[in-house]
């Protein structure tokens, strides 16, 4: 905190409250995430990016392009393309050609894949909703629209968040 102040003084735009707020975020980030992805990593060994790309897999039963799936998981088009790669030898994708445009291709959860999201998901779903039974539905969107606030994206629709999110 002494070094924080020192740094105000420096610079007087500083807000040591502003920083020690943002510090405050970042940590319960980072323990709720962990508090979620913990179960999903250690009892189904998944990653965070492996279960955000099933989840949104799972949203799009026609399929969806893995660049539209690289960008709605937030990666690389490079990055997609090896996960696919793991999840297509799990059998738990199949990648198949467009029919409309025979050079693209279209990413599909197989069965397997499906089953696999339907016996997770609801459990997740579960911890998510207690986690976020401390807050009242009011507080909850409150955090929302606050948290969309500090990112800059005040116009986003929560469910567009969510779904980037995996929740």
């Amino acid at each position: 905190m002494e070094e924080l102040i020192r740094h105000a003084e420096i610079i007087p735009e500083i807000n040591p409250a502003a920083v020690i707020a943002m510090l405050g975020i970042k940590q319960a980030a980072e323990d709720i995430q962990s508090s979620i992805m913990d179960v999903l990593t250690k009892g189904y060994h998944l990653s965070e990016g492996k279960f955000c790309t099933l989840v949104v897999l799972h949203q799009h039963l026609a399929g969806i392009a893995p660049s539209v799936l690289a960008s709605k998981v937030g990666v690389t088009r490079a990055t997609i393309s090896v996960m696919l790669q793991r999840m297509e030898k799990e059998e738990l994708v199949h990648i198949r050609s467009d029919e409309q445009d025979g050079r693209g291709k279209i990413v599909v959860l197989t069965e397997k894949g499906r089953n696999f999201m339907n016996d997770i998901l609801p459990a997740h779903y579960l911890r998510v909703t207690e986690l976020m039974g401390k807050l009242t539905e009011e507080e909850q969107g409150e955090l929302g629209r606050l948290l969309k606030k500090l990112s800059g994206d005040a116009g986003a629709d929560s469910s567009a968040l969510a779904q980037k999110e995996g929740v």
